[in-house]
């Protein structure tokens, strides 16, 4: 009698999942990796156009003895007039009187990626009122990065009050959990506030 059943070669099911399981394993790792990869990418961007924009600013008082925009109260610039600065939810300008000033310095950064939908852009800041370490030091340079990040520059501060601050030990000004997003105000070194 003949065996009618030939055996044929192939794979079992169980090894087709196996294989299935393994790349689908192998994607999600890639994914997870390419998406760091990115974040961090971005974050090298925004720190850079920041470092460099506060190596300018710090040239100008250098240079004039003052901060290159002053007001009574609160007072902002938007440094990345090319993709904008959107801080929180509110939009802020360009300021004329800023951005004249420091370019008898040289060139700011215009553009940054965003990090979030509302959370773009490098920020200039005057509180004529705000205290850094005691001491009276009403200029900062606000700006976002993506995920839970260091700041990666010098002066680095901690709200204590609304207007007290003081430099930050964990090396950036706070993060949120619920946007992914980590927020940086960097002091910038001048005269005290007249």
């Amino acid at each position: 009698m003949k065996n009618t059943y030939a055996k044929t070669s192939g794979f079992t099911i169980v090894e087709l999942l196996i294989v299935i399981v393994v790349i689908a394993i192998l994607a999600a790792v890639s994914i997870a990796a390419y998406t760091n990869i990115q974040q961090r990418a971005k974050n090298a961007v925004i720190i850079n156009a920041a470092s460099q924009s506060l190596k300018m600013i710090k040239a100008y008082i250098a240079e004039n003895g003052d901060y290159p925009m002053k007001v009574s109260g609160d007072g902002y610039a938007c440094i990345t007039t090319e993709t904008g600065c959107r801080i929180g939810g509110g939009t802020t300008a360009p300021h004329a009187t800023f951005d004249s000033n420091v370019k008898k310095i040289g060139l700011l950064p215009r553009n940054v990626p965003a990090v979030h939908t509302d959370a773009r852009g490098l920020r200039y800041e005057y509180g004529s009122y705000i205290t850094y370490n005691g001491e009276s030091q009403p200029a900062s340079l606000f700006f976002y990065l993506a995920g839970k990040s260091k700041c990666e520059l010098p002066g680095v501060m901690m709200q204590i009050t609304s207007s007290t601050f003081e430099s930050s030990t964990i090396g950036y000004s706070m993060y949120e959990i619920t946007n992914d997003r980590t927020s940086c105000k960097i002091n910038i070194p001048g005269p005290a506030s007249s």
